[in-house]
């Protein structure tokens, strides 16, 4: 059963972060059912490419997906970090939620619940000259 006291908070966070009434409702019923999705960015920074190869080769349900909030980020202030580990392995942050998604997530983190994400699909890299990519279900 989901919390409905939860979902309106996170609906009424969304309706002030300018959604309409019914996008907040619908957004904060995909959080709850966890079918929201986003793609992560920043993975091209670094050796994050090296590191997603590397997930390739392990099940989703392997990978541990952690959500950490940086609030004192210099070039966001909703910035979230999505930080990967494997089977309790070191932990590595593989890129950011991105901007709009995270605008409104870190009021849902920082006022109402955590959101929790797990690793969807690796996407991209079909040759080998092409970024790969993740994409990451999320729940609150």
């Amino acid at each position: 059963m989901f919390n409905k006291s939860t979902i309106c908070k996170t609906a009424n966070k969304l309706r002030k972060q300018g959604y309409t009434l019914s996008q907040a409702f619908r957004m904060a019923w995909r959080l709850a059912k966890g079918t929201a999705s986003v793609k992560v960015a920043g993975v091209s920074k670094g050796s994050r490419q090296t590191a997603i190869q590397h997930l390739i080769s392990y099940s989703p349900e392997d990978v541990r997906i952690t959500l950490i909030r940086e609030n004192r980020n210099t070039f966001d202030s909703n910035a979230i970090a999505v930080m990967v580990s494997v089977n309790g392995s070191q932990i590595y942050k593989m890129g950011y939620i991105p901007a709009a998604a995270a605008a409104l997530l870190s009021g849902v983190m920082d006022n109402i619940t955590t959101v929790k994400a797990s690793l969807k699909a690796i996407t991209g890299g079909w040759y080998a000259d092409m970024m790969c990519g993740l994409r990451l279900s999320l729940s609150i």
